[in-house]
């Protein structure tokens, strides 16, 4: 009985934000703690957010992220990386699972990411999604792919793009089920090299579009501090960073207006 009422709490709330099952949900610390404005990001965790900023690594790495989404465990949302760069670009896997057993999505993902001159990056993500329903509703699989771009305007100011979904893979027959297509772009100007700002805009299908907006100040070489803003629904994040070796510690928040807090951690090993 618990599980089912979760279940109701499940769709009534968390849907009503979101509107959408197999949205491509972000991860990653560092861009939680930026309200998850990341599109223009060269990272690790560009394996969620645009596959393109995935062209600069160096050394092989591994990284796992958890969220509490809404402080309920039964939507709390995991991911694992890992990235190996190639004398051809830098190859990663990813996979995520987010829900309980009455209710579960999992994606694992193939990427792909290179550098073309000092200006230009570009991403490719193959997906595969599954979805699972408990009390023997069935379960159903979809393939997805994903692509990103970023340029520089200038060595201080990029631009970065990012489609997820372009063939809008059905789930189910029943009210046409699709998994949603998203469209991000976004600016990011680093003002120093402790500063970076990056706005961004995000529009997925039959939802009204998101604008988001990210700071990152660097105080010592291994500590960062973030904070970010969001719309539709009204967001605001914070975390802080640190850097200890091969070693990436990212903790965040974020808060929604309606259902709260959803605290987020990240860890990523580097094999330099």
């Amino acid at each position: 009985m618990r599980k089912t009422l979760i279940l109701i709490f499940f769709f009534s709330l968390f849907w009503a934000t979101l509107e959408a099952a197999n949205d491509n949900y972000p991860f990653g610390g560092r861009a939680a703690g930026m309200g998850n404005a990341s599109v223009t990001l060269y990272d690790f965790w560009a394996i969620s957010h645009n596959q393109a900023g995935l062209s600069r690594l160096e050394d092989m790495a591994a990284g796992v992220f958890f969220e509490n989404r809404f402080l309920v465990e039964e939507l709390s949302f995991g991911a694992g990386a890992f990235v190996f760069p190639t004398r051809s670009g830098v190859f990663g896997v990813s996979f995520t699972y987010f829900g309980f057993d009455l209710y579960n999505e999992t994606k694992v993902g193939i990427a792909y990411g290179r550098e073309f001159g000092e200006r230009l990056s570009t991403g490719l993500q193959l997906n595969y999604h599954h979805t699972g329903i408990g009390e023997d509703y069935g379960n159903k699989g979809n393939i997805t792919f994903e692509l990103g771009v970023i340029f520089h305007i200038l060595p201080e100011l990029s631009i970065g793009a990012h489609l997820f979904n372009p063939t809008r893979a059905k789930i189910g027959d029943f009210a046409d089920e699709r998994i949603p297509t998203i469209f991000k772009t976004g600016l990011a100007y680093e003002f120093s090299e402790r500063v970076m700002v990056i706005l961004e805009a995000e529009k997925s299908v039959n939802l009204d579009p998101v604008f988001k907006a990210g700071i990152e100040y660097r105080i010592t070489d291994p500590v960062y501090l973030r904070g970010g803003i969001g719309t539709n629904p009204m967001t605001n994040a914070f975390g802080f960073g640190l850097e200890l070796g091969n070693l990436n510690i990212d903790l965040a928040t974020s808060y929604h207006h309606i259902l709260g807090y959803s605290p987020q951690i990240s860890f990523i090993y580097h094999f330099k």
